[in-house]
């Protein structure tokens, strides 16, 4: 078999997402202000490189018609750091650089967090690929800690196909979303899988890397594939309901503010206690009409 490892260190990682993120996202920027085009960049395959610098795995040059990596791995990746703003009095679209809406001059600008990961699950053999031939997902996250600064965040984080709600989350979506609506002649949506939300966390990821990527410089925080970081489920993703029956007595009449305050992650000996939330089957969207 072919050497599928990679001799990676920080210094090329670092090189890396200069060429691929930092650089390119000025010149989208440069060219957005002069354009008025979108200034989001697509990085689906630049995160495949990424991918394999901190896996130390190399890919096999399949684009999206094969295995991500070469040990059979599969990148998601997704990105909440320049993501279309709105205003939140007229309504327009809002690029990212601007400051004030083009339309009306409001600053209430909205920014938008929705990005997710997508899985298209769309047959029984794309299921069992997942499932069962997958030996780990890696989910990577381009995010901003703060939402008013120009920095911006990478995660990665290993998921084993293998964890319980790993395999009934996809499971569920495939039995009770994808084939119900194609029984019915409908078109259902993708699976999405929303990051630091309920499901992912119910997934147990682990942390394996974090950097902050700012204007010339990349500072990596966190690297670690033989000891990654465990990540707890926040306990502001859980009902004050639900927090009553895992905290007991103790929290009984305080708000779920109050709660959280005082219990801010699920302790592990609690965990086995939490289950899948029944999904909210949502229509496919409306093709895009030119308006």
């Amino acid at each position: 078999m072919a050497d599928v490892g990679l001799a990676s260190d920080e210094a090329m990682i670092k090189e890396c997402i200069l060429d691929l993120y930092i650089n390119p996202k000025k010149a989208i920027v440069k060219w957005s202000k002069i354009t008025n085009q979108t200034a989001q960049g697509k990085f689906a395959y630049p995160s495949q490189h990424l991918a394999s610098l901190i896996t130390k795995v190399k890919g096999k040059g399949s684009a999206a018609r094969g295995d991500d990596l070469a040990d059979s791995s599969e990148v998601k990746s997704c990105s909440r750091a320049d993501q279309l703003q709105s205003c939140g009095n007229c309504g327009a679209n809002v690029l990212e650089w601007q400051k004030v809406c083009p339309l009306c001059g409001s600053d209430d600008i909205r920014k938008d967090t929705s990005s997710h990961w997508i899985f298209p699950i769309r047959s029984d053999d794309e299921l069992n690929l997942l499932l069962n031939k997958v030996p780990r997902i890696i989910f990577i996250l381009f995010d901003k800690p703060d939402m008013d600064k120009t920095d911006v965040r990478i995660r990665a984080w290993t998921v084993s196909p293998k964890q319980s709600y790993v395999r009934g989350f996809f499971t569920d979506y495939y039995e009770n979303n994808f084939k119900l609506k194609t029984s019915k002649n409908e078109k259902p949506a993708p699976c999405n899988l929303h990051p630091l939300k309920y499901d992912f966390m119910m997934m147990q990821p682990q942390l394996i890397f974090e950097a902050l990527l700012q204007e010339h410089d990349v500072k990596i925080s966190f690297w670690n594939l033989k000891k990654p970081k465990d990540e707890p489920m926040p306990s502001h993703l859980l009902s004050t309901e639900k927090l009553v029956e895992i905290f007991g007595d103790e929290v009984k009449g305080l708000s779920k503010a109050e709660i959280v305050k005082v219990h801010p992650i699920i302790p592990d000996k609690d965990f086995s206690k939490l289950t899948m939330r029944k999904k909210i089957l949502k229509k496919y969207k409306e093709k895009y009409i030119r308006q």
